[in-house]
């Protein structure tokens, strides 16, 4: 922190500018490529769920954006350092390697280990908690996404 500066000081203004111009872009492209998708009559329009998140997201980022300008952007306790830090960095090297090991190991078994690292680098200990997260959240988004819904999952070494 630099000499004078206080914990008031600390927000998060500059992140939250940041991220909502990311996200600007990325929703508008998601809108150009859904809009360029067939429709198809059995399955309806596939683009209204990509366009939902997408305008979901925008808006989200809009409010984030309005916040951050208008000087009310959250305040943070403290800079990220020390077990923080750490934890965070393992989310995010666990993430990265759950996207790239899901589509060739398949959607079950790699969400289950993902769920329950994740726990685990987020401090649950208590085992019957872990496993029937790491159980029921890669069920659940199964049953919702592929059985309900019909969208593909990874199938990975198990087809």
């Amino acid at each position: 922190m630099p000499i004078g500066a206080s914990m008031a000081d600390l927000s998060m203004k500059k992140g939250d500018i940041f991220v909502a111009l990311l996200i600007v872009p990325i929703c508008l492209y998601v809108f150009y490529e859904s809009g360029r998708w067939p429709i198809e009559a059995l399955i309806g329009v596939p683009s209204l769920i990509p366009r939902g998140v997408a305008a979901c997201l925008l808006f989200a980022s809009g409010m984030l954006l309005y916040r951050a300008l208008t000087g009310r952007a959250l305040l943070l306790e403290s800079k990220l350092a020390g077990a923080d830090l750490r934890r965070l960095s393992a989310v995010a090297l666990l993430t990265g390697g759950y996207v790239f090991v899901v589509e060739r190991v398949g959607f079950l078994g790699t969400t289950f280990l993902y769920m329950l690292l994740f726990a685990l680098v987020l401090g649950e200990r208590r085992w019957p908690r872990l496993v029937l997260f790491a159980i029921l959240v890669p069920v659940a988004v199964y049953v919702i996404f592929s059985t309900a819904l019909k969208v593909p999952l990874p199938q990975g070494w198990f087809q």
